[in-house]
C-alpha cells in the first residue's frame, strides 16, 4: 500500500465534489436534461476516483483483502 498514491486517489475525490455542485446548479435551474447528464457524469466520475482508491488499498484487478 503506497500513501503518496492513496493520498492522490483521494485529492481526486475532489472531482465528485466538483460534479455534485454541477448537479445542484441543475436542479435549481430546472433543467431536467442537465440534470440527468450532470448524474451520469456524477456516477462515472465516482466509479472511477473509487476503483483507483481501492486498487491503491487492495491491489489490482478488483481483488479484495
Amino acid at each position: 500500500m503506497n500513501r503518496a498514491s492513496i493520498e492522490t486517489e483521494v485529492v481526486r475525490m475532489g472531482d465528485v465534489g466538483t460534479a455534485i455542485d454541477m448537479m445542484d446548479a441543475c436542479i435549481a435551474d430546472m433543467d431536467g436534461d442537465k440534470v440527468e447528464r450532470a448524474v451520469i457524469i456524477l456516477k462515472e466520475i465516482f466509479s472511477s476516483r473509487y476503483e483507483g482508491l481501492r486498487s491503491c488499498l487492495y491491489g489490482g484487478g478488483g481483488r479484495d483483502a
